[in-house]
């Protein structure tokens, strides 16, 4: 596997550090070549800046790029809208050599060179594709059998399709396949494919944020799930940080979002303090002493039929 260096975006590190710190534990129990490189800044967020200064957005994500290209490693990133902005102008810029062209010119002021030739992906893809799930298995200590998980993929994990080439946007299947490598059921659910709509808040449409929010955690709530799986700091913000806020307000979901490093975390046997999950605003104790509850179900299942296999052995001599 190439190297490849972590891109945090602005939101992980500043505001949700233990997001930072999961994906940092997953990593190195896997070994990964990754470390980091010096000099990223916002990728930049797509709904303000580019639709302020197209330009500037291009430029800006270009450049960040550049870093790539110069360091010679490849790009995994635990934000989903990061990956899907970089991937766009990366495909926008290959396809305009006359934009390249002045972008470059404008690089060159500063000894770098916008070329393009480094993988970018996301984590969830990321793991799914270069890691794998017989690897992912073979870390599995705790896995989540028994429990009921609804995913949400976030709308740039697998959009623009174009330049992402993750997954099938209509029907996406990787992140599914990862959850259930871990024991757990992936719930299906009518609103799965839905916005967050975390992006109406970054212009002060805060209601309509919380609606979008409250479509998918009403429907969830129906289905009874354990928790939801997300892995996108924008869609964390909206389900677990507005759904508090909603609480407050009187209205009752309990549902716990967990990142997907923590997830996997909690898994390869991380303890869940450890990972940073007691520093959600929607606590996930039910969560945690179910799959707690059932792994020690499960490990006396396991051996009392380890047991009856013996001696049904010794029987037949």
């Amino acid at each position: 596997m190439k190297d490849f260096t972590i891109f945090w975006g602005c939101t992980i590190q500043t505001r949700f550090p233990f997001l930072e710190k999961s994906t940092r534990m997953v990593l190195d129990g896997f070994d990964l070549p990754y470390r980091d490189v010096d000099g990223f800044t916002c990728c930049p967020e797509k709904s303000l800046v580019n639709n302020i200064d197209h330009g500037l957005w291009v430029l800006t994500a270009a450049r960040n790029i550049a870093l790539l290209d110069k360091a010679g490693v490849d790009l995994v990133s635990p934000c989903t809208g990061c990956v899907s902005n970089l991937a766009t102008v990366n495909g926008e810029l290959h396809s305009d050599n006359k934009e390249k062209i002045k972008v470059n010119s404008i690089l060159k002021e500063i000894g770098l060179e916008f070329k393009g030739k480094n993988k970018l992906r996301h984590l969830v893809p990321f793991f799914h594709d270069e890691v794998g799930i017989p690897a992912i298995k073979n870390k599995i200590v705790k896995p989540f059998h028994g429990m009921r998980i609804a995913l949400h993929y976030g709308c740039h994990m697998i959009r623009p399709s174009h330049a992402l080439k993750n997954d099938d946007p209509l029907d996406p299947k990787k992140f599914d396949n990862l959850i259930r490598a871990m024991g757990a059921e992936s719930v299906q659910y009518m609103t799965k494919l839905l916005c967050c709509g975390q992006g109406l808040d970054r212009v002060d449409q805060h209601e309509n944020a919380l609606h979008f929010a409250r479509l998918k955690l009403k429907e969830l709530k129906s289905l009874k799930i354990d928790a939801m799986a997300l892995c996108c700091p924008s869609c964390y913000l909206q389900f677990d940080n507005n759904q508090f806020l909603m609480e407050k307000e009187g209205e009752k979901f309990g549902i716990p979002i967990l990142y997907f490093t923590e997830l996997l975390g909690l898994a390869m046997g991380h303890k869940p303090e450890d990972l940073g999950v007691d520093s959600h605003r929607v606590e996930a104790t039910d969560f945690l002493e179910k799959w707690q509850r059932l792994n020690g179900e499960f490990a006396r299942t396991d051996e009392l039929n380890r047991q009856l296999e013996e001696g049904f052995g010794i029987a037949q001599h």
